[in-house]
């Protein structure tokens, strides 16, 4: 999918969001804890007993995080999911959780749109990876709902940004189909290019993302670990919209509207209808310390699957809804 049709597949999504809920498939702000019980949560275990967890309704104000970009209401509540934050040690090789829905059916072509922002405690200063700090967020597509959903093994496509500079030498951007872990050196599917370091943050490409400073509060509270602004080209400490737009041919993954990467159908086969939202800890370095399990945590808000009309219909519709799109972003940024 080029980038004229991501972009209007995405204002078609803007478009359901702010006008109408005819097309809407599925949402979801996560403001209350009772919305758990419409997801199936899968932990890895650790040490002493589960590693990881999900809060929903979790308030993120209380981290200095401003409400999300697609919140309509000023409401700061969400999805936190925090990492290999509750144990010392880790007893399974990848540390991940994730929630994931129950009872969707997929349309045949569609627009996901979710908004996250990667929280972690740095080093001397937030350019390092930190304490436990080499983690990823993760939306998944496609799977059953059986099981977990992570880096060492999944049933659909799965997508991952690592929200610090600890995503491992030229994996900050990752893509899987099934088992399968396809690098720009093995596939053509992403937009930076096919060269070893084009799913790495130092890739000119993702300079989009920018660099970014810690909340004033986290500075307060711990001006040492957060003081300093991350590297450019990583999703840290800022909010963003991850999108999956499925078109009958190809899913094409983009933050913010820009293109990460684009998986043929042929290349992934889908256990399921089902969608989840994850972390991993590819460092796997369990820390249950106070200030680890507050700061190490990815926050998401505002899921939204909506069926794409026809082409012609969609096109028309987003001539006017990709300029509300756009101010509004610009509004919320």
């Amino acid at each position: 999918m080029n980038s004229k049709n991501i972009a209007i597949a995405i204002a078609v999504a803007a478009l359901s969001k702010t006008t109408s809920n005819a097309q809407t498939v599925y949402s979801d702000s996560f403001s209350s804890a009772g919305d758990a019980a419409n997801y199936n949560t899968f932990v890895t275990a650790g040490s002493t007993g589960p590693s990881s967890d999900a809060t929903f309704g979790y308030d993120y104000s209380a981290l200095g995080i401003p409400s999300a970009p697609n919140t309509t209401d000023g409401s700061t509540l969400g999805l936190r999911l925090r990492v290999d934050n509750l144990q010392t040690s880790v007893s399974t090789t990848v540390g991940a959780v994730e929630v994931v829905t129950k009872n969707l059916t997929l349309p045949s072509q569609y627009v996901f749109s979710v908004d996250v922002w990667g929280n972690y405690i740095g080093g001397t200063s937030i350019a390092a990876s930190g304490s436990n700090g080499s983690t990823g967020a993760a939306v998944g597509i496609g799977t059953a709902g059986t099981s977990l959903q992570y880096i060492a093994g999944n049933d659909g496509l799965l997508v991952e940004a690592f929200h610090d500079n600890g995503g491992g030498v030229n994996n900050e951007y990752r893509v899987y189909t099934g088992n399968t872990h396809p690098t720009p050196a093995t596939s053509s599917y992403y937009a930076a290019g096919t060269s070893a370091t084009s799913a790495s943050y130092t890739d000119p490409y993702y300079s989009f993302l920018g660099s970014h400073t810690a909340p004033a509060a986290q500075i307060s509270l711990s001006a040492a670990t957060q003081g300093g602004s991350t590297p450019v080209g990583i999703i840290g400490f800022a909010w963003h919209t991850m999108t999956v737009v499925q078109n009958g041919t190809t899913m094409t993954w983009a933050i913010d509207g820009h293109t990460i990467a684009t998986v043929p159908d042929s290349a992934v086969t889908l256990a399921g209808n089902q969608i989840s939202l994850g972390a991993d800890d590819s460092g796997l370095a369990g820390n249950s310390t106070a200030i680890n399990q507050l700061l190490n945590a990815d926050i998401w808000d505002n899921a939204l699957l909506v069926a794409m009309p026809e082409p012609s219909t969609y096109a028309l519709a987003a001539l006017g809804a990709a300029g509300l799109y756009i101010a509004r972003r610009r509004q919320k940024s």
